[in-house]
């Protein structure tokens, strides 16, 4: 099989293990660049993000700024309609410059969602991706992964037989 594309998932800001400040988040994209750059070795060319706060919008930006250096291409996988709202204003910005930039995105529910359906439809956006990638790059410890979608993604992954590398 060819190893073409990876996918991210990671906590989300108020889970990251740190104070994500700018100098943390700086060192995070550095090693979420050298796993980009490692998978891209290996034959990734194509990477998607599910935008979400935290890991999701720092792992897109480091691949935006790889992407005419090596060549790579960066994907987008929004959720829901309404994704947007769920973005603090703090991250609004990149938000906005990731989908902006992105090579390409797509809504998978195309209405509007509440809050009910939010953890249903960020799952299956999850599985949309793993079921999409041949890689997974985690933004996580390998053990200990704190409940919620990263550790969901990392199981549909794993069970699927996809390769995962973490990231903390």
């Amino acid at each position: 099989m060819k190893y073409v594309s990876v996918a991210f998932t990671g906590y989300r800001t108020e889970k990251l293990p740190f104070e994500p400040n700018e100098k943390n988040i700086s060192l995070l994209s550095e090693k979420i660049k050298k796993a980009i750059i490692a998978e891209h070795e290996k034959g990734a060319k194509y990477f998607m993000s599910g935008v979400c706060r935290g890991s999701d919008l720092i792992a897109a930006d480091a691949v935006l700024s790889l992407r005419e250096e090596i060549g790579i291409e960066l994907w987008c996988a929004v959720p829901f309609k309404n994704h947007r709202m769920t973005i603090p204003k703090n991250e609004l910005m990149l938000y906005d410059k990731v989908l902006s930039l992105a090579n390409g995105a797509v809504v998978l529910y195309k209405q509007d969602a509440d809050g009910a359906d939010f953890g249903r439809l960020y799952n299956e956006r999850n599985r949309f991706m793993v079921d999409r990638c041949d890689g997974l790059i985690a933004v996580c410890p390998e053990n200990g992964i704190l409940p919620g979608g990263t550790k969901n993604t990392v199981e549909f992954a794993r069970r699927a037989g996809k390769k995962v590398i973490y990231i903390l």
